[in-house]
Order: C-alpha cells, then sequence, then structure tokens
C-alpha cells in the first residue's frame, strides 16, 4: 500500500476509498484541477475573508469592544494551543501526502505527483481556518456557519483533491480545532487568564503591532512563517 520506506496513514483503505468515491463525483479535468490550484494559491480567492472579518470584529467601538476584542484574543491562542498541539506529536506521527505515496498516486494526474508535503497530518490549513470561522461564533452564528462551510468548499476540498492532504487529516484537523476552542474557552473562563487578557488589551500599541502582523499571516495562510520555521530547523539541523 505505500512507497518503500514511508509510513502510510491512519485506515488507509478508508482513505483510499473516500477519495476515490470524491474523484468519481468530480473526476479530474483541466477546468477542475486548475480551480483546485488557485484556491490554494491565491489567498484573495480562499483564505483573505477570514483576515478581514477578524479585523471588522476588532475595530468595531461600542460598549462591547473590550468584550468582542477578549473573545478574538481567545481564537488567537486556540490557534498557538493547535499548533503547539501538532508540533508535539509531529515528530512520531505523520505520513507523506497521497501525492507521494502509492497507491494514492493513481487517483492524481501525474502532474499532481511529487508536490505534497512530506508530513501532511493534520491538515493546518483546515485547523487553523476552522479555528477563526468559530471564534466569530458569539458575534454571528450565521457567519461563522458560513466560514467553516468555506473552510470546507475552498480550503479542504481543494487541498484533497490535488493530493495535498488525506481525509484523516481534514477529519483530525476538525477534531482537534474543536478541542482547542473548548480547552480555551475554559482556560479564559478563569479569573486570572480574564485579567491577563484584560492586561494585553490595554498595551495598545504592541497589541496592534501584534495584530498587524497576524492579520497578514492570516490571510496569506501563514506561508512567512512557514519559511521562517522551516529554514530555521535547517540551520538548528546543521548545528546539532
Amino acid at each position: 500500500m505505500q512507497l518503500i520506506g514511508m509510513p502510510e496513514p491512519f485506515l488507509p483503505d478508508l482513505n483510499f476509498r473516500i477519495l476515490q468515491r470524491l474523484f468519481q463525483l468530480f473526476p479530474h479535468s483541466g477546468c477542475l484541477d486548475s480551480l483546485a490550484q488557485f484556491l490554494i494559491v491565491n489567498a484573495l480567492a480562499s483564505t483573505w475573508i477570514f483576515a478581514a472579518v477578524f479585523y471588522i470584529y476588532w475595530r468595531v467601538d461600542d460598549n462591547r469592544t473590550v468584550w468582542r476584542r477578549k473573545q478574538l484574543l481567545g481564537t488567537i491562542m486556540a490557534f498557538c494551543l493547535a499548533m503547539l498541539a501538532t508540533l508535539t506529536w509531529r515528530p512520531w506521527v505523520g505520513w507523506p501526502a497521497p501525492s507521494l505515496t502509492q497507491p494514492f498516486r493513481a487517483l492524481y494526474p501525474d502532474y499532481f505527483w511529487n508536490e505534497g508535503n512530506p508530513n501532511c497530518f493534520p491538515s493546518h490549513s483546515t485547523l487553523i481556518y476552522l479555528i477563526v470561522a468559530a471564534g466569530i461564533w458569539p458575534f454571528k452564528r450565521w457567519l461563522s456557519a458560513l466560514l467553516m462551510l468555506w473552510v470546507v468548499v475552498a480550503i479542504s476540498l481543494p487541498r484533497l483533491y490535488v493530493g495535498g492532504h488525506y481525509p484523516i487529516d481534514v477529519a483530525a484537523a476538525i477534531l482537534l480545532a474543536a478541542i482547542a476552542v473548548w480547552a480555551t474557552r475554559g482556560i479564559c473562563s478563569n479569573g486570572r487568564a480574564s485579567e491577563l487578557v484584560d492586561r494585553i488589551i490595554l498595551k495598545k500599541m504592541p497589541l496592534e503591532l501584534f495584530l498587524f502582523l497576524w492579520l497578514f499571516e492570516l490571510a496569506e495562510g501563514f506561508r512567512s512563517s512557514y519559511f521562517v520555521a522551516t529554514g530555521l530547523a535547517r540551520v538548528a539541523r546543521s548545528i546539532w
């Protein structure tokens, strides 16, 4: 079920059948392949909307501004918890993308081969933007639900379609997003944690600078952060 020396995903046969069914419903074609690639590489077509919505709710100035900003900072905290969790298990749990692995390659055109991540578990794009979408729930439930749907349609499905992720990667990201949001709400309900968030909100200039960087990375899919992190990892490996 795999190339020699490459680990297979959890429940490989089930993942294969799900992908096979997906491609029976939506067979690969030049049009659909181009659309999927376009949604992945073009932030304006997929991920910018999350940064825009986040910024709009942050800038609303009324008698609930502090409460609203605390909720949005909680979203950032949930993101940090989720990233910490994935970094913790990443050295031990992971597998290459289906575009790198047999027999999954047979499901894709050969121009998608070798383009995937050597460790694609979980789907970080699904994870990040689902957390942000859930963070809008206290403000507008219909908008939050719409953003969650957009995560599935414009972020998760295109990555499945081009061989960047398995269904298990997306399912794990959804579960982890739910856990991170739930855990963050529990943490923020603590009195000391709430006071700390209040103090952070009062630090206007540092907070605005951080918000600018956060929104920039959120809009473009954290590509810059990824390049910096991988560069630092290579330097660390070369030193050690």
